[in-house]
């Protein structure tokens, strides 16, 4: 990556060019790469995110951060190499905030890609990890989990649960909810 191209990172949402391109691999892992990557993992965690894919920040380039219980990854270069089962589950997008709908995804995958040292690393994960790490390599290849949801299941999450109450949600279709997020598009460019 050039010197100076990261600039100041914020998450993207639909409509961004970036989301729907694949990710170009990355041939070294750079000090830029490295700066990269720990930009992306605080703004994933400010998000409360557990995965979030350059793409995601308006560059395709094929990295992406997982969070792994207590510890994150940085992941170079991933591709799932194996996959296993199929397990429905809902899903939502930090690109696509506040919607929601059931995926289909492999129950068990495994996941090769490099570290930040360069290392060839291989991780074999099932359940939330592996929908998180699939999440994430569909990103690099320009896919989003609208393209994969039920769409009978989609809905906006109006409130979240709180101890005091119950998440209030409200039930979309995908043309409703693209339609909200190409205006919101639409009017952050008007910005500029």
């Amino acid at each position: 990556m050039p010197e100076g191209v990261i600039g100041r990172l914020r998450i993207v949402h639909y409509g961004h060019p970036a989301l729907r391109e694949r990710a170009t691999p990355l041939g070294r892992v750079t000090r830029d790469v490295k700066d990269l990557v720990r930009r992306m993992a605080e703004l994933m965690r400010g998000a409360a995110g557990l995965g979030l894919a350059a793409n995601q920040v308006g560059i395709p380039r094929r990295v992406a951060v997982v969070q792994m219980e207590e510890e994150l990854a940085a992941l170079v270069n991933p591709e799932i190499v194996s996959a296993k089962g199929n397990e429905p589950a809902v899903e939502g997008c930090l690109s696509l905030p506040r919607l929601y709908g059931e995926v289909v995804r492999p129950a068990e995958v495994v996941v090769r890609a490099r570290d930040l040292s360069g290392r060839r690393v291989e991780i074999a994960a099932q359940g939330l990890l592996a929908r998180v790490l699939c999440h994430e390599v569909d990103h690099l290849n320009g896919k989003l989990f609208i393209d994969l949801v039920e769409e009978s299941t989609l809905y906006w999450l109006v409130v979240p649960a709180t101890e005091k109450a119950e998440q209030v949600i409200q039930p979309t279709t995908l043309e409703e909810a693209l339609r909200v997020f190409s205006s919101a598009q639409a009017a952050s460019s008007g910005d500029g």
